[in-house]
């Protein structure tokens, strides 16, 4: 089923579809992107504890369609009640924060759907949320994707790709240095 499939089954009312895993060619220690959209720096994401890096250095995206897929091959280490946001700890260490919107914690949960659990273990492109983009501008709250690497301080560095008027889901976002072994 692709997305198109996925998004007439979900306006149908079939709310437990799950759209097809997205190909990602992996690569160590680099984080993809988790949708397709307008990719912007994190110091241009509307909300200041992102955009600060308090959390990490990271990426934003402006979304085009309500489907998150994982950025990394990992585990689901994080989830929330509301849905809204949920961490990966990939294979190579790197430990990713995905939120979808600003402040959609308000929404507690309307307009979101996830497809994984915590602890479970997923591979990079498979699909881990949808949610409903005209719900969460309804709610008055920017819709743009952060993803931030939260364990930026325990790395060499963090380089993000240029941010561009179009992003696919599935292609590279973040390159990450690891620190040398001591």
């Amino acid at each position: 089923m692709g997305l198109l499939d996925f998004l007439k089954k979900q306006s149908a009312g079939e709310k437990n579809a799950v759209p097809e895993p997205i190909h990602v060619h992996e690569k160590k220690l680099t984080v993809f992107a988790p949708a397709t959209g307008r990719g912007v720096a994190l110091a241009d994401v509307p909300d200041p504890v992102f955009s600060g890096g308090v959390l990490g250095e990271g990426y934003g995206i402006w979304p085009e369609e309500g489907v998150i897929y994982a950025p990394v091959s990992g585990v689901v280490s994080a989830t929330t009640p509301t849905m809204h946001a949920l961490g990966l700890t990939s294979k190579d260490g790197l430990e990713i924060l995905i939120h979808v919107g600003v402040d959609t914690v308000e929404m507690r949960g309307d307009g979101f759907i996830s497809f994984v659990k915590q602890d479970e273990e997923v591979k990079a492109g498979q699909p881990l949320m949808s949610f409903d983009l005209k719900k969460i501008h309804a709610a008055k709250h920017p819709e743009v994707i952060i993803i931030a690497i939260t364990n930026t301080s325990e790395l060499a560095g963090v380089t993000p790709v240029e941010p561009t008027e179009k992003i696919e889901a599935g292609a590279p976002i973040l390159c990450v240095s690891a620190k040398a072994a001591n």
